[in-house]
């Protein structure tokens, strides 16, 4: 059943941008890949680059609170958008009024 779920979940990431789960589907998720790289964003949880079969997954938590997965082709693509991220969420840090647009 949880591998079931979690081949939905993956199948639907990959036809979108990005994909909204809840806090199980990350528990399984989180339980059947392995963690790449980990941050804290001080602000909105950690992002987090997953790694399952081939696939790499970009796992982040919206400031609306939604849990978010996407996928990219790359470890470098990853690299650049957790590093953008994280810029992002320091600005914020220091009250820039700046926003991530998690959807683009």
């Amino acid at each position: 059943m949880i591998k079931m779920n979690l081949e939905k979940i993956i199948s639907t990431a990959k036809k979108n941008k990005y994909s909204i789960i809840n806090r199980e589907e990350l528990e399984n998720l989180l339980s059947q890949s392995q963690t790449i790289i980990e941050k804290d964003t001080h602000i909105s949880d950690k992002i987090r680059l997953l790694q399952m079969d081939n696939n790499l997954i970009i796992q982040e938590k919206t400031t609306k609170d939604e849990l978010l997965i996407r996928f990219v082709k790359s470890k470098k693509e990853a690299e650049d958008l957790i590093e953008q991220r994280l810029e992002i969420y320091d600005k914020m840090w220091d009250g820039c009024g700046c926003k991530v647009d998690y959807y683009e």
